[in-house]
């Protein structure tokens, strides 16, 4: 018995973050992690390399439909060549801010086309074909990086905070469609200091009015590390309960 895992967005940040502790677990069982980004990640190959532990790294660019298309096929076929006592562990991580703008402003399709197909598209489609291939695993637990943006609103953020609404939403229909078949989660994992927030403290403040208060997380340290939140994460992903909230946050358990 083992575990295959399926991770998005491992270039840098919570993704890379994730991948690095999946790989580095002092846990026995075999495993495999397959990756899913723009580019390889050479520092995570030569780690999978030293501990003996199977990587499959899958080049795709999740703005782009057909790229998504064809990296679901490949999933597919991995997941169907992977026994099926092995259990089945995904986190679509994978997401972007941008476009950060007033709504009056909020006129590029391509823009806003970009963060849907990323944030939300993408990861049904990945989903759909994961579900799809892995019915004849017994233990599969799927979670959805989501945001407290999608739980409240915040001026600048009208196109993600929709994203990330829809993230919920869906993950709340997969939880009642399939049942005690497929636990999943839309994890709400906090403010983490990354890339991501680099970008969103650099926003014009006449598109995001709340800039000065991310601003001030920075500087008076309540930013969460990558490598903190994806400890607490993979932690809760194998809580005997894990999946009993469709819709979470990691900041509401203690360990």
């Amino acid at each position: 018995m083992g575990v295959l895992f399926i991770l998005t967005g491992t270039t840098k940040g919570l993704g890379e973050a994730l991948a690095k502790q999946i790989l580095t677990s002092a846990s026995t069982e075999e495993r495999h992690l397959v990756t899913l980004s723009r580019k390889p990640t050479q520092e995570l190959m030569d780690l999978a390399a030293k501990q003996s532990i199977k990587l499959t790294h899958l080049n795709v660019d999740l703005q782009d439909g057909a790229a998504v298309a064809k990296t679901a096929k490949q999933l597919s076929e991995i997941i169907a060549s992977t026994p099926s006592d092995w259990k089945l562990r995904v986190i679509q991580n994978a997401g972007v801010v941008a476009p950060v703008l007033a709504a009056s402003r909020l006129t590029e399709l391509d823009a806003i086309n970009a963060a849907f197909q990323i944030n939300i598209t993408a990861p049904i489609v990945l989903n759909g074909h994961i579900l799809a291939a892995a019915q004849a695993m017994q233990d599969k637990r799927i979670m959805l990086i989501s945001s407290g943006a999608g739980r409240s609103p915040t001026a600048g953020w009208g196109v993600y905070c929709a994203t990330k609404a829809a993230m919920d939403r869906y993950v709340e229909v997969v939880a009642l469609e399939q049942g005690e078949k497929v636990r999943i989660t839309s994890m709400a994992p906090g403010i983490i200091d990354t890339a991501m927030q680099v970008q969103i403290r650099a926003s014009d403040p006449a598109d995001f009015p709340a800039i000065d208060r991310f601003k001030g997380f920075h500087e008076q340290g309540q930013l969460g590390s990558a490598e903190t939140i994806a400890s607490r994460l993979l932690t809760a992903f194998e809580l005997a309960d894990y999946g009993s909230k469709p819709i979470d946050d990691i900041r509401q358990y203690t360990f």
